[in-house]
């Protein structure tokens, strides 16, 4: 599934990859879920993408419907 590869990778150090994936994941209408932005967060965090994350933490609510938990605090 793409959360288990996306996750793969960035609980691996390859974060730039795990976001690729992710960008891939939505060209073919997949929907991320609260999962997958768990694992996109993560990679942007252990990847010091900052204000990338931060883009992904607002549009997970905003364009996904998604509130943030516990998990994508942290």
């Amino acid at each position: 599934s793409w959360n288990a590869i996306i996750a793969a990778y960035s609980q691996h150090g390859h974060g730039e990859e795990a976001l690729l994936l992710f960008q891939l994941m939505q060209l073919k209408c997949a929907v991320p879920d609260e999962v997958t932005f768990i694992s996109v967060l993560s990679a942007c965090s252990h990847s010091g993408l900052v204000e990338e994350g931060y883009r992904h933490f607002i549009s997970m609510n905003k364009d996904f419907g998604i509130t943030p938990l516990g998990g994508h605090y942290s």
